[in-house]
């Protein structure tokens, strides 16, 4: 029997993780049951090409306690965390990656704390082991580089989407309506009783990483414009920098007039054309990112749609079916019958 009757969620974003899915069941199973208390895996697949469904197919037809919810297509990783977090049931969600880098052994602490009173527990990286430093270096530069150039909430430092968060936060988490989603920003924003875990992230055993240097800086970008307009005002004294040079110039050639022949000025002037393109540039691309943000806004897309769950049982509403939130939900009751699940193997788990 339960020693805690209150239901914890376990959300697992996938894509293509065929090689690791298996062995993320097992260990996930036998880190819950220690919890004693009643828990659901929700497993959201981001369109995943090889025999990731499939083996969940068998995984869910065994263990009803996993569920699974597969997207039309990839609508990457933030919104494959939204919808399941919003599918969730429980009084407690958790989020984690397949891979297990993050490591399940301290969903008890997190969960301690939970019980504690705290409605946001996030894991900070301390330290990460059994990655190349060609991607730990980058990487540790982009969190440094958001935290400090965030604003309105002050982020912490090495955070990551390892968190758990109370069944309140999730709810108000559900009014925030962004269709460019940063989750722990967006958490973090929500305020409410929050503490940090340090941790060692280690490096993955099987399977590959779908982050690159690409989605680095997208994802590095997507946090600093939808928590800062520090951009915008770096630019604007990047600007008066310029404005207070240019009068300097103009009174040192001045000065130069009256008392000796000024240099030739062709280098001079085509040196500040170029300078000056050249911030133009800048600032036209820093306020166009904020634009293509308004433009994502006003589409107002759901922010995914699922082709088919199972052991759901009715338990995901429409406008969560369709990713519709915040006021999103007309187009939701046209997706609430899911299409027929595919046939698929009795793969063992």
């Amino acid at each position: 029997m339960s020693d805690d009757p209150r239901l914890f969620s376990l959300i697992v974003p996938v894509l293509n993780e065929e090689e690791v899915i298996g062995e993320t069941y097992r260990t996930l199973n036998q880190t819950l049951e220690a919890l004693k208390m009643p828990f659901e895996v929700l497993v959201v697949d981001n369109a995943s090409t090889d025999r990731t469904p499939a083996i969940m197919a068998a995984i869910c037809g065994n263990d009803p306690r996993w569920k699974f919810i597969r997207l039309s297509r990839n609508f990457g990783y933030q919104n494959s965390c939204t919808a399941g977090m919003l599918s969730a049931r429980g009084d407690a969600i958790m989020l984690i990656d397949a891979d297990l880098q993050d490591p399940p052994e301290l969903i008890k602490e997190f969960v301690a704390k939970w019980r504690e009173g705290y409605d946001v527990v996030y894991g900070v990286r301390e330290k990460r082991i059994g990655e190349p430093w060609l991607r730990v270096f980058p990487t540790m530069l982009a969190m440094r580089f958001i935290t400090w150039m965030s604003d309105e909430v002050k982020l912490p430092l090495h955070s990551g989407d390892f968190r758990l968060i109370s069944r309140r936060v999730r709810d108000a988490f559900a009014h925030l309506p962004e269709a460019t989603r940063y989750l722990r920003g967006m958490i973090h924003w929500l305020g409410f009783k929050q503490i940090g875990i340090p941790y060692v992230r280690r490096g993955r055993t099987k399977g590959k990483t779908k982050v690159n240097f690409s989605l680095l800086f997208g994802f590095m970008f997507n946090a600093v414009f939808n928590f800062s307009i520090k951009p915008l005002r770096m630019f604007s004294f990047l600007g008066l920098g310029i404005i207070g040079l240019t009068i300097v110039l103009a009174m040192v050639y001045l000065v130069m007039s009256f008392l000796t022949n000024p240099p030739p000025g062709l280098t001079t002037v085509l040196m500040l054309l170029l300078m000056n393109l050249g911030v133009t540039s800048l600032g036209i691309g820093i306020l166009g990112e904020y634009v293509a943000k308004i433009y994502a806004e006003s589409k107002r897309r759901p922010l995914w749609l699922v082709d088919y769950t199972l052991n759901m049982d009715g338990q995901a509403a429409p406008g969560i079916v369709s990713g519709l939130l915040g006021g999103r939900d007309e187009f939701g009751a046209a997706l609430a019958q899911h299409r027929p699940v595919p046939s698929s193997s009795s793969e063992a788990a």
